[in-house]
């Protein structure tokens, strides 16, 4: 199988007037009008009611009687950073209107991915008698079922409910908050689980269940979650990251880690996406994701540092681990045909805990989804990663019959098999995904919103261009592209020279940026060679000097660049 190919789509649309020429024109490639630019940068826009969400009034009387009762209460989260962020937002917020809390995070290793029924016996044991789950749940129906006598379930999730026959299957909790059940009213249901548990402190804080102010309080491990877990930020992903990425420096551990992963305040998106999120998922992913959550709910900033440093050499661990297991996979998707819908591979020597990232990374680079397992003799555990054109929940609907479990989004889910069905789920799958792609061809388009001169790379523009900030998935950072420069240098830097610093330059100006993970790609730029970069820009200061630094996502031969106009 070879690398999917590459293509360019550049927009050549008329700038909208009432913005600067390049913000102009990213809006108007973006589809946006006049007044739909206006609402999409409006920096008062405000939250839906959280009533709207289904079962929302179900749960606050679940948990206002809980309270009320003096019952100890366990809030059952997730071993990722949206469920380690979820988690300690709504124990923070219990614990501060007096309620006995005792946050819960399964063992990835052990356990694996939802809510378990031994788990449940457990914390009854120690006295639980209400249990409130965040981003897990809602397909839980046996363990829900059966859960000990007497206590009471209140799901919050935002999961896809399972249905391998077509009929949804939802698990039979006291209150089923999920945006995307089919009895949702809110207008937006993309919310991430962190999303969905902030709405649930915003409708416990309007029903006086918490002190006042705990919702506000929230919003930054509310954006922290949204980020981590690739949600799109549009509709109030985006009103909840912009309030929260603010005040993430106000929670202890988030700033601890923040100083050992070398970012400072104010945290940006991709500060989030790149340097805090893959720390505290590295908890869950090696070890056990308990530490993330201790970070989270520390007070003390001495013991916050403790763990923050844990977690980032177990963050290290990750990395190691996860360029091992790139290699070994590489080799193996060199094998495959080229006319593979699907890559679908397996292996006892990779960690459980990268199989999601290794996967994520095929998925980009060949275009095609992607599924990874670790071949467990007992579970074998896997994570599959999607793209364009292919719902990756409703391909694994169709291999059910291979499958232990299985759950997720349409861009991404999780699932166990016995080991020696892998050849039976490869085949099944792989003719799901094939129905959905139908004639469609496996490549990598890079939607560039316009084409500038390199004069025009400046700080002023990056503060211009920071008016659509949150970017991220469904929001991405504006993409440019820079025709006919010439690569004036191209050097490797980093631990292990994995890194490629390239300086461009013509006759409009200089500009310098960086390719991450691409460690061969200086022995391709000798000086003086005429290339098309595509790139985004972001600034950094030094020294009290503001200056442009590029973010390098694709380059070709100089030549002309095929302009296709979005409508």
């Amino acid at each position: 199988m070879r690398t999917a190919p590459r293509r360019w789509e550049v927009g050549v649309h008329a700038p909208l007037a009432e913005y600067g020429t390049v913000l102009g024109r990213v809006l108007a490639a973006r589809g946006l009008d006049r007044e739909s630019a206006a609402a999409f940068l409006d920096p008062g826009a405000s939250y839906h009611d959280p009533l709207l969400l289904p079962d929302m009034e179900h749960a606050v009387a679940v948990i206002r009687g809980a309270v009320a009762e003096g019952s100890r209460i366990a809030v059952y989260g997730d071993y990722d950073a949206d469920g380690v962020t979820a988690c300690a937002m709504l124990t923070r917020v219990l614990r501060a209107a007096g309620a006995d809390v005792e946050p819960y995070i399964p063992n990835r290793m052990t356990e694996g991915y939802g809510l378990h029924g031994a788990a449940l016996d457990e914390l009854a044991s120690r006295g639980v008698s209400c249990v409130i789950t965040v981003d897990c749940g809602t397909s839980s129906v046996d363990v829900v079922a059966g859960r000990p006598r007497g206590m009471r379930l209140v799901v919050t999730d935002h999961h896809l409910p399972l249905a391998p026959d077509g009929i949804p299957r939802l698990a039979p909790a006291d209150a089923l908050v999920n945006p995307k059940l089919p009895s949702n009213r809110s207008p937006f249901d993309a919310l991430a689980g962190a999303g969905v548990a902030f709405k649930l402190v915003q409708a416990l804080e309007d029903a006086r269940v918490v002190p006042p102010g705990s919702a506000g309080r929230s919003e930054a491990l509310a954006a922290l979650g949204t980020v981590a877990d690739m949600m799109p930020l549009v509709g109030e992903n985006r009103i909840i990251v912009r309030h929260g990425l603010p005040r993430l420096a106000d929670v202890t551990g988030i700033r601890a880690l923040s100083e050992v992963a070398g970012v400072t305040p104010p945290l940006r998106t991709a500060d989030v996406a790149f340097a805090i999120g893959p720390r505290i998922n590295a908890a869950g992913r090696m070890e056990d994701a308990r530490l993330a959550l201790q970070l989270c709910l520390a007070e003390d900033a001495d013991i916050a540092s403790r763990f923050a440093l844990q977690l980032d050499a177990q963050n290290r661990e990750r990395q190691a681990a996860v360029a091992a297991a790139l290699v070994d996979a590489e080799a193996r998707v060199a094998e495959l045909d080229d006319g593979a819908p699907a890559i679908v591979l397996g292996d006892s020597a990779w960690p459980m805990g990268i199989v999601g990232l290794v996967a994520g990374r095929l998925a980009e680079r060949y275009a095609r989804p992607a599924f990874v397992v670790c071949l467990d003799p007992t579970e074998a555990k896997g994570s599959a990663r999607s793209v364009a054109g292919v719902h990756i929940v409703r391909a694994l609907d169709r291999a059910a019959p291979a499958l232990l479990r299985y759950g997720g989004h349409a861009a991404a889910a999780g699932f166990s098999l016995e080991a020696n069905r892998l050849d039976e789920f490869r085949t099944i799958v792989s003719a799901a995904v094939a129905e959905q792609l139908a004639d469609a061809r496996p490549e990598r388009v890079f939607a560039i919103d316009c084409a500038i001169d390199a004069s025009e790379a400046t700080p002023a523009l990056c503060r211009e261009l920071a008016a659509l900030e949150p970017c991220g998935l469904g929001n991405p950072a504006p993409l440019l592209a820079l025709r006919g420069v010439r690569v004036l240098g191209a050097t490797p830097f980093g631990a292990e020279r994995q890194h490629v610093r390239v300086v461009f330059g013509g006759d409009t100006g200089i500009l310098e940026a960086t390719a991450f993970h691409k460690p061969s790609l200086a022995e391709h730029l000798p000086r003086g060679r005429l290339v098309d970069a595509c790139f985004s820009i972001e600034m950094s200061s030094w020294q009290g000097q503001d200056r442009v630094q590029a973010r390098l996502r694709d380059l070709r031969p100089a030549r002309r660049v095929e302009l296709a106009a979005a409508g």
